[in-house]
């Protein structure tokens, strides 16, 4: 008995995971704010494309990280990029919002090469 006591009560507990870790809080509109950002740097890339150059850098409103296009994207591409990167902040939210457009900058310009 005092055996199956020791296994159960007194054994040392495995160290916490991504999956055991309480997830951190984000703010209320956090998903709102996300999915508006991203969108209008998508539309504001759509746009552009139309009198851009290969090799232009485009700037986007608001943010101060540039866009590098070397090529035309389409918009399911861009589509594409834009639910990979959202189901990736879903899962390690920012706690600063207005760090998520120069985030997806920087993630539209590593996908698209």
């Amino acid at each position: 008995l005092d055996s199956i006591y020791d296994a159960l009560i007194n054994r040392i507990p495995p160290p916490p995971n991504q999956a055991t870790q309480p997830q951190p809080l984000s703010a209320t509109n956090f998903l709102y704010e996300l999915d508006k950002i991203t969108q209008e740097i998508v539309t504001a890339l759509l746009n552009s494309q139309h009198t851009f150059v290969p090799g232009d850098q485009v700037t986007v409103p608001g943010i101060s990280e540039k866009v590098l296009l070397n090529r035309t994207v389409n918009m399911s591409e861009l589509r594409r990029i834009r639910r990979q990167f959202i189901t990736y902040t879903k899962m390690h939210p920012v706690e600063d919002t207005k760090k998520i457009a120069n985030m997806f900058v920087q993630y539209l310009n590593s996908s698209i090469q």
